[in-house]
């Protein structure tokens, strides 16, 4: 089994990191292999007959694809689709090969435990419309973050990795200091999770960009093996972004 983390994809914008010429490694994979993006997936949207063309080429892909949902996801939406145990934890189906990683969970891929936390709070959310582009989901509620706690505290704070669409505050901090743009709220708790948390490496996307600092990686166009902290290397980075 092989799992590889990246940043976001937000529909068919980012997506060209995970084409052929650009992820080589991608056409070895099987379905038994994944590929997890760190929020914004952006293709659980409207339903769109291009947004469903994208998602069927992604089906497609040699591997499988799991998420965890960022700020630009239509949560209402996600919220409608079929929930399941898989590997552990509860997932929405999206289709054959592609998987919602729910909020507060922790799967098992072959041996390895990973925590699964999406949300974030949307900069951008006053040029947005409310239930049309920005819904009040993003932020994880009580519940979301009480299960978390419990699932957590059900492994003894202990996982082997870490998948966010926000960073812990402590990170935030190294990265913007004060000027930090979005409410401290939920990662000054995500930061609190981090404070009880044994793990290996906290993989997180949302800022667009790839930085690191010490075991927390920020992703965004790079693809990351599971466990480490420097990308693959990149092929033919010339490509538009386009799917």
């Amino acid at each position: 089994m092989a799992v590889y983390v990246t940043g976001d994809t937000h529909g068919s914008i980012d997506l060209a990191k995970l084409r052929p010429r650009r992820f080589e490694a991608g056409s070895r994979l099987t379905k038994d292999d994944y590929v997890i993006v760190a929020g914004d997936f952006g293709l659980v949207w409207d339903g769109s007959p291009s947004e469903l063309e994208t998602r069927d080429w992604l089906d497609a892909r040699p591997w499988t694809t799991l998420f965890v949902d960022g700020n630009h996801e239509n949560h209402e939406l996600l919220a409608s689709l079929p929930v399941e145990k898989w590997h552990g934890g509860l997932v929405h189906r999206v289709s054959g090969s592609i998987l919602h990683l729910m909020r507060g969970q922790v799967f098992d891929l072959d041996g390895l435990s990973v925590f699964a936390m999406g949300g974030a709070e949307s900069v951008d959310r006053q040029w947005r419309v409310p239930y049309r582009s920005w819904w009040p989901e993003e932020i994880p509620n009580a519940d979301e973050r009480a299960l978390a706690e419990t699932n957590l505290a059900a492994r003894g704070w202990r996982v082997d990795y870490v998948v966010t669409h926000e960073a812990p505050y402590r990170v935030l901090d190294l990265m913007y200091g004060d000027d930090q743009a979005a409410s401290d709220e939920f990662p000054r708790w995500l930061d609190g999770i981090a404070s009880r948390l044994t793990f290996d490496v906290w993989y997180f996307g949302h800022h667009h960009i790839d930085e690191n600092h010490g075991e927390y990686q920020a992703c965004y166009e790079g693809i990351y093996p599971l466990g480490e902290t420097e990308p693959l290397p990149v092929v033919d980075s010339w490509l538009p972004r386009e799917r």
